[in-house]
């Protein structure tokens, strides 16, 4: 998907130049932010049948970018990206793209009901997904987890927001056994002490308001865009269509009303730490 869309990209802006126009300019005739228009252009946000054709035809053709070509490669635009394809571009690869989308986000809202959130794990749990979930050997797990915990530069940058929910479940179960697992509990313990982290759990015994959906991490951008992106068995889906985020949003805000507040959450995490440590370490 990433390839196809950047590609698209580089000819709707060859269009755009074409054109004569400028990136504020196409973005007042279509009716979308120029930061919209930017990110189209460099294949980071998904552009529907509707746009591509008001683009063509406030644009003019260029080499390889005429309208058919256009409207025939936006059609190959998908959503979703198989695990096979993503590690034939290599894991390093894939992390970066997460953190590409990291870093320009003014707010990361995750939703995790299986796993410990890529941005709050430990390197010895990341080693443990990388190895025995995805079967990558040694080197290829060594520059996974490298990639990843280069992510979590983000989480000491003033001005970042990473509101995350977790079920009960996450943190109760040992993946890795309970030495990596109580390792984690302890680092999720103190970045929930970070200005730029709020972690809230959701209790087992909850009385949910309905069932829990997939897990999933909401990256937005302050001009109001978004990027969901969900890691399914089969691969990742990514999805940037405005009604479709509002739905990712409305599904947080159910969980975030379940969810126990802050030092509530603390206190579960610092509780299980003791529990895990106890087993550890039997007095």
């Amino acid at each position: 998907m990433d390839d196809v869309r950047s590609e698209l990209g580089r000819r709707l802006r060859a269009r755009r130049r074409a054109g004569g126009l400028t990136g504020v300019e196409l973005a007042r005739l279509i009716g979308i932010s120029q930061a919209q228009v930017s990110k189209v252009e460099t294949g980071q946000a998904r552009i529907d049948e509707d746009l591509v054709t008001a683009w063509i035809s406030h644009t003019s053709d260029a080499p390889d970018a005429d309208g058919p070509a256009v409207t025939a490669l936006a059609a190959d635009t998908q959503q979703f990206t198989s695990w096979p394809a993503l590690h034939a571009r290599g894991w390093e690869e894939h992390q970066q793209r997460y953190e590409d989308l990291e870093r320009a986000a003014s707010r990361i809202l995750t939703f995790q009901n299986a796993l410990v959130p890529g941005l709050l794990q430990t390197s010895r749990y990341t080693h443990y997904l990388m190895r025995e979930g995805l079967g990558l050997d040694d080197d290829q797990a060594a520059l996974a987890v490298a990639a990843r915990l280069d992510r979590q530069a983000l989480l000491y940058q003033p001005g970042s927001r990473v509101d995350v929910i977790l079920t009960e479940a996450v943190l109760r179960h040992r993946l890795g056994g309970p030495g990596v697992m109580a390792e984690q509990l302890r680092h999720l313990a103190d970045l929930s002490s970070l200005p730029t982290v709020s972690l809230r759990v959701i209790p087992a015994d909850t009385a949910m308001p309905s069932r829990y959906g997939v897990s999933f991490d909401l990256v937005e951008s302050a001009d109001g865009a978004g990027t969901v992106v969900v890691e399914l068995e089969g691969g990742e889906f990514r999805e940037d269509r405005a009604e479709q985020l509002a739905r990712y949003r409305a599904r947080f805000a159910v969980y975030e009303r379940a969810a126990l507040g802050a030092e509530a959450s603390r206190a579960v995490v610092e509780e299980l730490t003791a529990r895990m440590r106890a087993d550890l370490f039997p007095s």
